[in-house]
């Protein structure tokens, strides 16, 4: 059975229907990415020209922006990830970004992978480091590239391999350990139990025998008893 690791993250605090929220490695995501940025900016010339704005002042501090401000959720409705409101280039709040949001049904995907690490990300001087999980509905495809067009993209879970088994979990129906809730809500689609066709039944069940009981009455009227 799939569990649901321990969080630190209280940005889903009172959410309805919250199942789970998984963390993301903050500290390693953001370290990864200025290494990165900072050696793209280094060999690529052209880029050189964000000199004028003032952009390599502001870079670290925007890759962290914009990293802290994920966060990841399971609830009764699926994943739901939000990318909340952030500061962004030179912090100003006329330049701020909007709260992004979305939600991927359980019923929906077609398929939930964990992507390892291996090589590296520039140059051979900056290795990967960072676990990707790739959501997949039956609208995702390629783009005209023939690059793979997922549904969602998480990089940088703290518990990658747990989030995808939770999620294969609650697919099934599924409650995992350790859910903030004690049940799944029933879905329309599935089977009434047992006791619930029993219910429905019983009373048609007597309607046909007294309809019954009634034909036979009047046969019985007409033809004589027999």
């Amino acid at each position: 059975m799939a569990t649901i690791p321990e969080f630190k993250d209280k940005f889903f605090e009172g959410e309805p229907g919250l199942l789970a929220v998984f963390d993301y490695e903050y500290d390693e995501i953001i370290d990864f990415y200025q290494r990165l940025r900072w050696m793209q900016l280094i060999f690529c010339p052209p880029a050189w020209l964000s000199v004028v704005c003032c952009g390599p002042c502001f870079l670290n501090q925007n890759i962290e922006w914009d990293n802290r401000s994920r966060h990841l959720a399971l609830t009764v409705d699926g994943i739901k990830f939000v990318h909340a409101k952030r500061q962004f280039l030179c912090g100003l709040s006329c330049s701020d970004k909007g709260k992004e949001s979305k939600t991927v049904p359980y019923d929906k995907i077609t398929d939930c992978d964990v992507q390892e690490p291996a090589g590296t990300a520039c140059c051979c001087f900056i290795p990967n480091v960072l676990y990707k999980v790739t959501v997949d509905t039956a609208s995702s495809g390629r783009n005209k590239e023939g690059v793979p067009q997922h549904e969602l993209e998480i990089i940088g879970l703290k518990h990658p391999h747990e989030f995808k088994q939770a999620v294969w979990s609650i697919k099934r129906g599924e409650l995992p350990s350790g859910a903030l809730l004690s049940q799944l809500p029933a879905r329309p689609e599935q089977a009434p139990s047992q006791s619930g066709m029993s219910d429905m039944t019983t009373p048609l069940l007597t309607d046909i025998r007294e309809e019954l009981r009634k034909m036979n009455s009047l046969l019985a009227t007409k033809y004589g008893a027999t």
